[in-house]
Parts: C-alpha cells; sequence; structure tokens
C-alpha cells in the first residue's frame, strides 16, 4: 500500500473491506468466516496497527540522504512499533520510509451498527447505496453524529453514493437506450447477486410477496446492503422478488437516472440535497459505453452548474483532492494522528495479552526453579564415596558402566576427582 502511494505521489486510496464471502474466508483457512461486528473489532485493531506504521514509526527528518557516507536515513529517528492487541502483534520499526500523505486516503463502506461505528473513527469518505435519498439521509447523519462524538468535524466525512446514470441528447433518446439495455441485462444475475449480498433465497418467495429482513436464514451477509433491499420508501413502496429482478438486472445497488444531461443533472442535484451527500460513485451499465457520456455529456452540465471543477491542479494528492491543497496528510482531528511520530505513546497490550505473559513467566519460574532444584541434587551427587570411584577400573579411558543404574560416569583420569558428576546416558 505505502509502496503504491510513494510510486503515484500520494494518488492511493484505500476502500477497507472486512469481507463477508465464506469462500474469501476459506481461501485464507479460515473455515468458518469470523462473525460480522468481531470483523469490525479486528479492523480497528488492524487500522491501528497501520497508523503507529505509517506515522509513528519514521520521522519527519528520519531521512538524511547522505550519499557521500552511504547512509539513507538515521536509525535514531525511527522508532520500534510495539503493539500487543487482542488480534495483532508487532515489534517492528516500519521497513518503508514515508510516503506524501503517510496514510492513504480511506474510504469504506458499510452502513450497519458496527459499520457505521467503524466509519465515524476511521473513514473520510464513505460509499453509501440506497434506492431513496430520504431512506439514505437517515445513515448519513447517524454517521456523522458518531464523527462528532469522535470529536471530528462531521463535514469532513464525505459521502459517495451509488448512481447509475444513462444519458443521451434528449429524455426520449435515453429511455430508447434504456429499453435496449433491459433487454440484454441479466436478471438472473441480478437475483442470484441479490442473494448472495442479502442471504436470502428468493427463489423460494412468491413473486409478489414482499421480502423482509426475516427472510435473511444466513448469518454472513452485507448487512447494510439487506438493510437497502428491504427498507420501504415512497420511491420504494414494496420490496418484492419481481421488483428485486427489475432493479438488481441494472443499477443494482442504487438509482437508474434515465434521460438528457439536464434530466440526470437535476436527479444527482436531489440527490445531494435530499441525502446530503457530497458525490456519486458511478456504475456503469456498458464499458466505456456508459463512461463516455458522462465525460461527453453530463460533465459539461455539471460544470455549467458549477458542480464540476474546470481543472484539477497537478501534483495534488488524493486527499488535497477531496480537503484542499495543503492537506496531503489526516486531518489533526482524525484518530490516525494521535499516533503521529512527535506524540507517539505506546500503549498498554491487551488484558488477554497480559495474561498469556503471566502465564509464560509463571512457567518459566517453574522451570527455572526445577532447575535449580536439579543442579542441587546433582552436585550434592557430585561428591562420591572413594569406594565407588576405586570400582572403576584403571585400564578404562573411555566411559563405563557407572555404579548408579542408567547413568555414565566420567572417566577419572580426565578430571580431579572432585569434579566427578554423573550425567544421564542420553546427555
Amino acid at each position: 500500500m505505502l509502496t503504491l502511494t510513494s510510486r503515484t505521489d500520494g494518488r492511493i486510496g484505500w476502500n477497507i473491506v472486512t469481507s463477508w464471502k465464506k469462500s474469501a474466508f476459506r481461501a485464507i483457512g479460515i473455515d468458518t468466516p469470523i462473525e460480522h461486528d468481531e470483523r469490525y473489532l479486528q479492523a480497528d485493531e488492524y487500522l491501528n496497527v497501520c497508523y503507529k506504521l505509517w506515522n509513528g514509526s519514521w520521522s519527519d527528518d528520519a531521512i538524511i540522504a547522505d550519499a557521500a557516507n552511504d547512509a539513507y536515513f538515521d536509525p535514531d529517528k525511527i522508532r520500534t512499533i510495539r503493539h500487543h492487541g487482542k488480534f495483532y502483534d508487532l515489534e517492528s520499526r516500519h521497513i518503508c520510509d514515508p510516503s506524501p500523505q503517510r496514510t492513504p486516503f480511506l474510504f469504506q463502506a458499510g452502513t450497519s451498527e458496527a459499520g457505521s461505528t467503524f466509519a465515524s473513527r476511521h473513514a473520510e469518505a464513505i460509499f453509501v447505496s440506497s434506492h431513496s435519498p430520504t431512506v439514505l439521509r437517515s445513515k448519513v447523519d447517524n454517521i456523522r453524529a458518531l464523527a462528532a462524538a469522535q470529536g471530528r468535524d462531521p463535514r469532513s466525512v464525505k459521502f459517495f453514493a451509488t448512481f447509475t446514470p444513462i444519458l443521451s441528447q434528449t429524455d426520449e433518446e435515453a429511455q430508447v437506450k434504456f429499453q435496449s439495455l433491459q433487454q440484454t441485462a441479466s436478471t438472473v444475475g441480478g437475483l442470484v447477486l441479490f442473494s448472495g449480498w442479502t442471504g436470502i433465497d428468493i427463489s423460494k418467495i412468491p413473486l409478489d410477496q414482499d421480502i423482509t429482513a426475516e427472510d435473511s436464514k444466513e448469518a454472513h451477509k452485507i448487512t447494510s446492503i439487506m438493510s437497502a433491499f428491504t427498507t420501504t420508501s415512497t420511491e420504494m413502496p414494496r420490496w418484492t422478488p419481481r421488483v428485486v429482478a427489475e432493479e438488481a438486472s441494472i443499477g443494482g445497488l442504487g438509482p437508474v437516472s434515465v434521460g438528457s444531461p439536464v434530466t440526470v443533472a437535476d436527479e444527482m442535484e436531489r440527490w445531494i440535497r435530499e441525502g446530503d451527500i457530497d458525490g456519486f460513485n458511478m456504475a456503469y451499465v456498458t464499458t466505456p459505453g456508459t463512461f463516455e457520456d458522462v465525460v461527453d455529456l453530463l460533465i459539461p452540465e455539471l460544470r455549467r452548474r458549477g458542480l464540476y471543477p474546470e481543472k484539477i491542479e497537478d501534483g495534488l494528492t488524493a486527499r488535497e483532492k477531496v480537503y484542499g491543497k495543503g492537506q496531503a496528510r489526516l486531518r489533526d482531528d482524525h484518530a490516525g494522528n494521535t499516533y503521529r511520530y512527535d506524540v507517539y505513546q505506546e500503549e498498554a497490550p491487551h488484558p488477554s495479552k497480559v495474561k498469556q505473559k503471566s502465564q509464560v513467566d509463571a512457567e518459566a519460574e517453574m522451570r527455572k526453579a526445577s532447575a535449580t532444584t536439579g543442579a542441587a541434587q546433582i552436585e550434592a551427587e557430585s561428591i562420591m564415596p572413594s569406594s565407588r570411584l576405586d570400582s572403576v577400573p584403571a585400564e578404562h579411558d573411555g566411559h563405563v558402566d557407572s555404579p548408579v543404574a542408567g547413568s555414565v560416569q566420567w572417566p577419572r583420569k580426565s578430571l580431579p576427582r572432585h569434579l566427578f558428576r554423573q550425567w544421564p546416558r542420553n546427555y
């Protein structure tokens, strides 16, 4: 990750995903997926480890680039990170020097309770999906409130909604294009995706029966998407298999806007206004066709309305393109900034690791005590009666059987008599 952001001069963002597919977990040797909320707890700690390495290991002046003395960095200005948490253990300096952003720009998707809590602490931008801006608004408001409770500026968290535009020069031409696309869309493919996302076996539900969250029998699913497909609104008064078949085949997770550049731009402004979002995650129906239409038809209209910049300055990092020139690193109110090199404080180990260390220390003390007792016993036995020593034939220069069963006595000619010891045969 840091190599990518360094090689691109800081133009890299990271979409943080906790995953949910059974096949993905099996691919990394985990038979049963980690429980939903536990995955977010693990992701939270993982982000903390990343912040420590990216922001807390290297001082800003650690790089000296002294070619004459063959020195690239000053090792005294690179901190060893010691982290012993519930899920991760680390004792290391970061192996890469800092990138222009230090921390990549952080995206996240997921508006479940656990996902929202995670987003309010870590995400700088959030991918959201809904078929209604009013339904989406409550989720946006909730995360902004949670971010404020974390001490963050709630407006600094940016929301990007899924949006599928189908464009043409006129509304009529766009409708013709949409009808043509519907003829080639895979309805079955859309339903399969829906069932995978939500854990709902839609094949068992009558075509016109309402779908509810109780229909999901699978524990491992995308909770926020299941919510999106089971929450009704003015735009979507019912969710039935028939409706899902129509919606999932084109657009899938969000609205489909069909029309001229003016019509589509009007709809985008409505979503910005009613959903309190900051931008869009543009979905496509064809590639490169959808993107060509956006560039050639939609962007000129958005620029005319002042919603899209005429030109973005060259050389900006991903974060600067969102927050403005000069904000290449995390904002001061972001949790990751508490791990900066100049303010870094090592955290206490997780209680489970303290308990483990106590057990290890106790076992070490027991081994030490046992070894001390054994050494004392050997020392006592080392002063052997002369009669036992005299029993060793003088002509033997190698090992001989000891009078003590199951042991060997070193030859009397090799060492002074008072240093004779008895040793196990397998020593």
